[in-house]
């Protein structure tokens, strides 16, 4: 009985993969390009999107969680006065804190470096292009 139900498996297998394989390898032999072309316009609204992101949403969430981060640490630490190897703990959950904001503060900064390099500082995209 074993090896019956081992052969079906192998068959069920066996057809699931070409099953599954068919609309790939279809897809590789028509080759296609359904790309159309984007327009300087539709650039400046992604990078000023992603800059509103960053600075309207990341920063403001970001600074709260790390402030009641900081006052949650700090009230642990002061329970935990008297053991020494939960202060370390508190301590080394402080650093973590540090590490989030400085990770934080370099979006910020990624994220103005790359849009002023996209807009060479000028709010227009470089190269021009067609605007919509």
């Amino acid at each position: 009985m074993s090896k019956k139900l081992k052969k079906i498996s192998q068959k069920y297998n066996k057809i699931k993969w070409s099953i599954l394989a068919t609309p790939f390898f279809l897809n590789i032999l028509n080759a296609r390009v359904y790309a159309a072309t984007i327009n300087t316009a539709e650039i400046e609204t992604a990078t000023e999107n992603v800059k509103q992101a960053v600075v309207k949403l990341a920063m403001p969430i970001g600074t709260i969680l790390m402030f009641v981060s900081i006052v949650i640490i700090s009230l642990k630490m002061i329970a935990n006065s008297g053991n020494p190897n939960k202060r370390t703990e508190s301590i080394g959950a402080l650093a973590w804190v540090a590490g989030g904001f400085m990770l934080l503060g370099l979006a910020l900064i990624i994220s103005g470096i790359v849009l002023s390099i996209a807009t060479n500082g000028s709010g227009g995209m470089i190269g021009g292009g067609a605007s919509a």
